[in-house]
């Protein structure tokens, strides 16, 4: 399981029954968002409870949500 929190828009979201766990980052299109998309950085991982806990970081344009969203995760935009 995994959730997603934060986004200042939209209702924090928890997602059952992924069969991999997300990485340490999240871009996603939001419902009827046109190629809008929020972008999430993984907070916490509790392997014991199977629990993933992400973080909002940006909305917008996906070429700009991604950067921010990769810098937040610590990691180059360009990797």
């Amino acid at each position: 399981m995994y959730r997603s929190s934060g986004c200042p828009e939209l209702e924090d979201q928890q997602h059952l029954g992924q069969e991999t766990v997300p990485g340490h980052a999240i871009l996603r299109e939001r419902p009827g968002g046109l190629g809008v998309v929020d972008g999430y950085v993984r907070e916490d991982l509790d392997e014991v409870m199977m629990v993933a806990r992400f973080r909002w970081v940006a909305s917008g344009d996906p070429a700009s949500v991604t950067t921010a969203v990769m810098l937040a995760a610590g990691a180059s935009p360009s990797s």
